[in-house]
């Protein structure tokens, strides 16, 4: 009965597009805010910090909530994948941090990727009350998924404890990148507040949505998952650069919330089978993107090849051998160390050696 009566209220939205640059904004804002906590935890200028948090938790949020009153979240999500485009441009004028060949392949199958989710997902809208949502998150498909995401946290979970520097501070950001996704609860309260803003009296929002306590739970799931996952990423930015971080997060933001939106909130439900069949290869395309930013960083770790480093506290230039000490550029280092072993590197200062607390 309930399959039958979402889709008899589904309508097709002909504003996506609208949605689709709102989140354009939105990215925009959460890329430099990203881009100052990096800066913040690399030069130690915490007053970098609150600018950060500004653009990543107020103006990122606001326009990204605002897109979700004029698409899908199978649609908005994957937009998340402009972040990577934004950094891609931005970060080795801002942070001076290279983009080698892994990180330009990578970047360019997420995007392309993303492009593709945006394209074949789900572009109708459905008005729901709040029992409709209660019930469509009490599916036993949406349960199945909730099981299969704390399975998924107990791994991350093992990996940071038991796994190398490098798994430890991937998984944080993965994982950080997976609650930012499920963003299904964010969804239906827009939706309610469209009902209370509009006036409208159609199928879904004849009463009040906010007469009821559900809508201030959906709330502080989404502030709790937003919170969670930015103090995540933050963590995992002590670790590595910009670009490859941020690359990950968005990567597992970008297929948790396009999982989340087809399984949670059931928008594949009325899609014909060509299109959710081209919508998984485009989850792939974005998977193989991780995979090959997660093989480039690996080599480079390894001394195996001339990839990306893994970034550490303890790095000397990230404050005793800075420009204003030595009068040697961040790229001149870099130049420096790309000719050098890596067990030749050394910090400049014995009590840069150890790395920092998780």
């Amino acid at each position: 009965k309930m399959g039958s009566r979402l889709l008899a209220t589904a309508s097709t939205s002909s504003f996506w597009w609208v949605g689709v640059l709102l989140d354009a904004v939105a990215t925009l804002a959460g890329t430099a805010g990203k881009q100052l906590l990096r800066h913040a935890s690399v030069t130690r200028k915490l007053r970098y910090y609150p600018m950060g948090l500004f653009c990543t938790a107020v103006i990122d949020p606001a326009f990204d909530i605002s897109a979700y009153s004029f698409a899908a979240q199978s649609i908005i999500a994957p937009c998340a994948g402009m972040v990577v485009v934004w950094n891609v441009l931005l970060a080795p004028i801002t942070l001076n941090e290279r983009l080698t060949a892994s990180r330009k392949m990578g970047a360019f199958l997420i995007c392309m990727g993303t492009i593709c989710v945006g394209l074949f997902g789900n572009h109708e809208e459905v008005e729901r009350t709040v029992d409709e949502y209660l019930a469509l998150f009490a599916r036993p498909l949406a349960l199945v998924y909730y099981a299969l995401f704390a399975v998924w946290s107990a791994v991350c979970l093992y990996f940071f404890y038991r796994g190398s520097d490098l798994i430890s501070g991937f998984v944080v950001g993965a994982y950080g990148g997976s609650l930012a996704g499920n963003m299904f609860t964010t969804k239906a309260v827009v939706e309610m507040f469209e009902c209370i803003l509009t006036s409208r009296e159609s199928a879904g929002c004849e009463t009040n949505p906010f007469l009821t306590a559900y809508p201030y739970l959906f709330i502080l799931i989404s502030l709790t998952l937003a919170t969670v996952s930015l103090y995540l990423l933050a963590l995992a930015l002590t670790k590595f650069e910009a670009l490859y971080m941020i690359t990950v997060f968005e990567g597992f933001m970008i297929i948790s919330g396009a999982v989340s939106g087809n399984v949670v909130m059931g928008e594949a439900q009325g899609q014909q089978w060509y299109m959710l069949t081209l919508y998984a290869i485009s989850i792939g395309v974005i998977l193989g993107g991780l995979y090959i930013l997660c093989r480039g960083e690996q080599k480079r770790a390894k001394g195996q090849g001339d990839e990306v480093r893994m970034l550490q506290i303890n790095d000397a230039k990230s404050s005793s051998c800075s420009t204003a000490e030595t009068g040697v550029s961040l790229r001149e280092l870099e130049a420096t160390e790309e000719a050098a072993e890596p067990a030749e590197l050394q910090p400049c200062d014995e009590s840069l050696a150890a790395s920092p607390a998780r």
